[in-house]
């Protein structure tokens, strides 16, 4: 595996503790389900950012972005599913939380996908 440069590792960890914290904040707020998968994504992102801060290795960025499409799904599904038919409608579609969590948990992704592609170029 190729080396994670530490730049890049220590802001994809900042973004993903950052995603956990409002995971955290999500999982406080809801109850059944909703809260079960934000306390997990949460309990993921803070575990992940230390690890990632401590030993930078391209499996924990592979984890960051497989959580944050995790995150990203987790607002999304909600929110189609009632406009296929499925469900009833969510009653906080424009909850801030709600939103602050997908564009962390999207930036997450973006970021582990992109110091992913830089570890591999330096590696050739």
């Amino acid at each position: 595996m190729p080396p994670v440069p530490r730049g890049g590792s220590a802001v994809v960890a900042t973004t993903w503790a950052v995603a956990g914290v409002v995971h955290l904040v999500i999982a406080l707020r809801a109850d059944g389900a909703g809260a079960v998968l934000g306390f997990a994504l949460s309990a993921v992102a803070l575990a992940g950012a230390v690890a990632l801060l401590v030993d930078p290795r391209p499996e924990l960025l592979v984890v960051a972005a497989v959580a944050g499409v995790v995150g990203v799904a987790a607002f999304a599904v909600p929110l189609i599913l009632p406009l296929l038919g499925i469900g009833a409608p969510a009653a906080d579609a424009l909850d801030g939380w709600r939103i602050g969590g997908f564009v962390v948990d999207a930036l997450t992704v973006r970021l582990a996908a992109f110091t992913l592609r830089r570890a591999g170029r330096a590696r050739a």
